[in-house]
């Protein structure tokens, strides 16, 4: 299936096998992901998206706080969502200000991220298909 809605996001997240389960869902659905390991490889990608997903905790030169106030600072407009098993509320609060649109706690079910994801990229109901086959 075809469609002029297909995005492409990059998924900054230090667990491997949780980036791979969310990436490979959102491919299963139309969406190009990119994903990357540290904030460096995040950055390096962020020119040829539409959107961010990342965690807070994630390596690289820079943390994921930053990360988030670095992509905000230069595209006020891409949706920034984090999903991350961190629990402190100062740290939720702290992404908010640094320019998070929304925040997913783990464990959260890849239904629920791609209702997000399509949510913040204003996808259309028509063009959200739920019903697409996830590889195993």
């Amino acid at each position: 299936m075809v469609t002029p809605f297909m995005k492409t996001i990059v998924f900054a997240h230090a667990g491997t096998d949780d980036r791979r389960m969310y990436a490979d869902y959102l491919r299963a659905h139309g969406f190009h992901v990119h994903e990357a390991g540290t904030t460096d490889a995040a950055l390096a990608a962020v020119e040829s998206c539409e959107m961010v997903i990342t965690g807070l905790l994630i390596p690289g030169s820079v943390d994921g706080l930053t990360l988030i106030a670095r992509i905000r600072a230069n595209h006020s407009s891409m949706p920034i969502l984090v999903v991350t098993a961190c629990s402190v509320d100062t740290m939720h609060h702290a992404a908010r200000l640094a320019g998070c649109d929304e925040l997913l706690l783990k464990p959260c079910f890849p239904e629920d991220l791609l209702d997000t994801v399509w949510r913040l990229l204003n996808t259309p109901h028509e063009h959200r298909h739920m019903n697409v086959a996830v590889k195993r």
